[in-house]
């Protein structure tokens, strides 16, 4: 199962090199992760490959860790409400250009590589709407858990 985790640290380089180490050891297999810098933090939003129930737990294991300020974590699953589709168009015709004309109302968290992550996008839609697109390279993605006050779809986006 796939999981969006979106992580907001205390700017501290060692934090960064922990987090790398947590997913080492927790055996995330990562599938692309983007790091932005504010003025005292970073925003870093990764989609990781885990066990279904692995989920809760590496979210209650982020949220004690040293240097990490929140957690939220979104989890694979076909549903209307998704709030973020994963898009893994490497090696494909689809472009950002066109997956902006599919879903015009979405936000571009990141594109890089031919994966994109889009918030807002009503993800049940895609299997049709591009049809040059395999299935199962587009993952939905729903609200989990979070340490905010309110799950909103926040963006870990490079600004």
């Amino acid at each position: 199962m796939q999981w969006l985790l979106m992580l907001e640290t205390e700017k501290d380089a060692i934090t960064l090199c922990r987090l790398m180490n947590i997913f080492r050891r927790k055996g995330l297999k990562l599938a692309t992760m983007v790091v932005s810098s504010g003025e005292a933090s970073y925003s870093i939003t990764a989609l990781a490959e885990a066990a279904d129930g692995a989920g809760a737990h590496l979210f209650h294991f982020l949220r004690r860790t040293e240097g990490i300020r929140h957690v939220t974590s979104y989890r694979q699953e076909a549903s209307p409400e998704a709030s973020f589709i994963f898009v893994d168009a490497a090696g494909s015709a689809v472009t950002l250009g066109r997956l902006l004309e599919v879903f015009p109302q979405s936000e571009v968290i990141f594109a890089s590589e031919g994966k994109f992550l889009l918030a807002g996008s009503n993800s049940h839609h895609l299997p049709r709407a591009l049809p040059e697109l395999e299935a199962s390279r587009c993952v939905p993605l729903v609200p989990a858990q979070t340490t905010r006050p309110t799950l909103h779809q926040e963006g870990a986006s490079a600004s």
